[in-house]
């Protein structure tokens, strides 16, 4: 009868040892499947930051078309489009606490400028195929409203008030 129960007892352990030891292995699975995921998971992930001192964008023919990046000397930050022939044709910034944005034409003159001052002051320039001023439209520190035509030379045609 002793030797009954303890057969039983044996063949209960062996049981038992092995589902411990299978259990073990599933669990080693689960373990192994979820490292290879989150491993898997975390490089198929996309960077969500890019760093770098300047972007530059070129096209199909290695033409540089667009450019981000401060100046040399760090005064200002710039995003500058250019067109097939390399001229910058839109200029879009910060020079100092000035806002800006340029369009200029085939030559690379600025045609238009629009800025904002530190101050807040908004302003419109127009410019001739020479690059010179013409017409400056805006808003001073208080708000009041300006307008000033200028002549081939830069000096005043007319202006209010």
């Amino acid at each position: 009868m002793a030797d009954e129960r303890y057969e039983a007892l044996v063949r209960r352990l062996d049981r038992l040892d092995r589902e411990v030891r299978r259990w073990r292995f599933v669990a080693a699975c689960v373990a192994l499947g979820t490292a290879a995921l989150a491993v898997g998971g975390a490089a198929a992930a996309p960077r969500r930051v890019v760093e770098a001192q300047k972007f530059v964008i070129r096209d199909a023919a290695g033409h540089v078309r667009a450019e981000l990046g401060p100046s040399e000397g760090d005064r200002e930050m710039v995003l500058r489009f250019r067109d097939l022939g390399g001229t910058s044709r839109v200029t879009l910034g910060l020079e100092g606490e000035t806002s800006l944005l340029v369009l200029g034409d085939k030559t690379g003159r600025p045609r238009v400028g629009v800025t904002t001052l530190a101050q807040g002051a908004p302003s419109m320039t127009l410019y001739d195929p020479t690059g010179r001023a013409r017409v400056d439209l805006g808003l001073g520190r208080e708000g009041e409203p300006r307008v000033a035509l200028l002549d081939a030379r830069g000096g005043s045609a007319w202006k209010a008030p």
